[in-house]
C-alpha cells in the first residue's frame, strides 16, 4: 500500500482528489489539506501537490505535483512528475505508483520538448570531432556490445577495440559507456 499525502491550493481540490484516490487500492490517503499537518510525515511514501509549490514538503519524500505549468516544467531530484491538473485519475496513480518506485515520470510533451531541445552540459562540449570508425563503434555500444564483440565485429584486436571505446569517452566527456550513449543520441550520432 502505498501512503499518500494531498497538498492543494484548496480544501475542495484537496478532498476531491483524496476521494478519486480512495477508490484506488493499491493506495491509502493519509492526509488531504492545505499544508501537512505534521502528523504523519515519517509515513508518507509520496507528496501529491495540486497547484502548489513544493518548497515545505518532508525531505526525500517523493513529489508528483499537479500543476498549470507543466510545460516549462521537468521533474527532478525530489518531483518525480509534473502532471496538468486535468490528468486523468489513471495518470496520477500511475505517477505515484513510479514515484513510490523511485521512477520518474515524464509526458509524451516533456519528452518531446526535452529532446528537440537538450539542456547543453559541460560533458556536451566536443572537443575532438569522432572519427567515422569511433561512431561506429559508439553505435555498437549502444546496441549493447562489449569490447571483445566490437573487436570480433570489426576484425580488430581487443586492445584496440578497447582504444576506441577510452577515445570516444574522453571526446564526449563521458563517465561511463552508457553516458556516451547517451551523449551520442542526444547530438544524433546515435541513431534512435
Amino acid at each position: 500500500m502505498i501512503r499518500v499525502a494531498i497538498i492543494a491550493d484548496s480544501a475542495a481540490r484537496a478532498r476531491r482528489l483524496a476521494d478519486l484516490l480512495g477508490e484506488e487500492e493499491r493506495i491509502e490517503v493519509l492526509t488531504a489539506t492545505h499544508a501537512l499537518d505534521g502528523d504523519h510525515p515519517l509515513l508518507i511514501d509520496v507528496v501529491v501537490t495540486v497547484g502548489v509549490g513544493t518548497d515545505q514538503l518532508p525531505l526525500g519524500t517523493p513529489v508528483v505535483a499537479l500543476s498549470h505549468d507543466v510545460e516549462s516544467a521537468l521533474p527532478g531530484p525530489l518531483i518525480r512528475a509534473f502532471l496538468p491538473l486535468n490528468a486523468p485519475v489513471s495518470e496520477i496513480v500511475a505517477a505515484i505508483i513510479a514515484a513510490a518506485s523511485d521512477l520518474t515520470v515524464f509526458t509524451h510533451s516533456q519528452v518531446r520538448r526535452w529532446l528537440r531541445n537538450p539542456r547543453p552540459a559541460q560533458s556536451d562540449v566536443l572537443v575532438e570531432a569522432l572519427t567515422p570508425r569511433e561512431r561506429e563503434v559508439l553505435r555498437m555500444l549502444a546496441d549493447g556490445f562489449g569490447n571483445k564483440e566490437i573487436a570480433a565485429r570489426l576484425g580488430i584486436s581487443d586492445h584496440t577495440a578497447k582504444f576506441h571505446v577510452t577515445q570516444i569517452l574522453g571526446k564526449l566527456g563521458a563517465g561511463s559507456r552508457t553516458e556516451a550513449v547517451a551523449i551520442g543520441i542526444r547530438r544524433g550520432l546515435v541513431p534512435i
